[in-house]
């Protein structure tokens, strides 16, 4: 892929899909994480070929990284071979580096999520997946405005099936009047990029709160994870956020969530 500012000339009639992918449960997990990458129609195209390529050496059919990371199913004989492990994800986040243009997360603290709904009707407007979904569209779009990029060549496409589906739908037709497009893992290898993207993420939060906030630094993460911190991710990462509880506070407040008038 050639550099970003070679391509501005011509970003205005150039096609995006950005891709998003969960990682995480409610009601089972201590967050629930969206990521996902943006790039040109045509850079999908190569995405594709370079990925599937790396499959096929690696004799496996598709990422999962649930799968991936218990050694299980189609990686059952990777258990213990660390080696091929990581050369295998080095290979796939060096195709996500060569032929994306931007990464978006964003992380939902479920503890923290919970205290703030006791209070303010957060689950009443925005679910923990609709949160994190509406806010990486939100961070797309200041992304396009800065680089000259026309939102309507932007499409926004989620892999199919994750809960809470309709309250993501909802709240995008509400906040950004358009339907976002459902795709299943199937019909693009994208997602399977994002999949990466958001359990890297969803690991990274598991351990910085398992460990006590403030006593990791990010060079304590995984390298996978610190290898998608290459591709860019706003100023300062900032288009990498969580929604921790002084930050769903604050959102409740811009956003005027009705109070609760009894706690739940």
């Amino acid at each position: 892929m050639g550099s970003w500012l070679s391509c501005r000339q011509d970003s205005l009639m150039a096609m995006f899909n950005v891709y998003f992918d969960a990682s995480g449960a409610p009601d089972d997990c201590n967050a629930v994480v969206v990521g996902g990458f943006i790039a040109t129609s045509e850079q999908w195209i190569e995405f594709e070929r370079n990925w599937k390529d790396a499959l096929a050496a690696y004799g496996v059919s598709q990422l999962h990284m649930r799968q991936y990371a218990h050694s299980v199913k189609e990686y059952a004989s990777w258990c213990g071979n660390e080696r091929k492990r990581r050369t295998f994800l080095e290979r796939l986040i060096s195709i996500i580096k060569t032929r994306v243009r931007h990464s978006f997360v964003n992380s939902v603290i479920m503890d923290d999520y919970r205290k703030v709904d006791g209070h303010c009707q957060l689950s009443d407007v925005n679910k923990p997946y609709a949160l994190a979904g509406i806010t990486c569209i939100q961070k797309v779009k200041d992304w396009a405005d800065r680089w000259n990029v026309a939102q309507e060549t932007i499409a926004y496409v989620f892999e199919d099936g994750d809960k809470d589906k309709s309250s993501l739908t909802q709240s995008v037709e509400r906040d950004f009047r358009f339907t976002p497009i459902y795709m299943t893992k199937e019909d693009s290898c994208a997602f399977q990029a994002a999949d990466l993207l958001a359990y890297e993420h969803l690991l990274a939060n598991r351990r910085i709160y398992a460990s006590g906030i403030g006593t990791l630094g990010f060079e304590d993460m995984r390298v996978s994870l610190q290898a998608l911190d290459s591709i860019p991710n706003g100023d300062d990462g900032g288009d990498w956020g969580v929604y921790d509880l002084p930050a769903m506070e604050k959102h409740c407040q811009l956003n005027g969530y009705p109070v609760r008038t009894s706690r739940k």
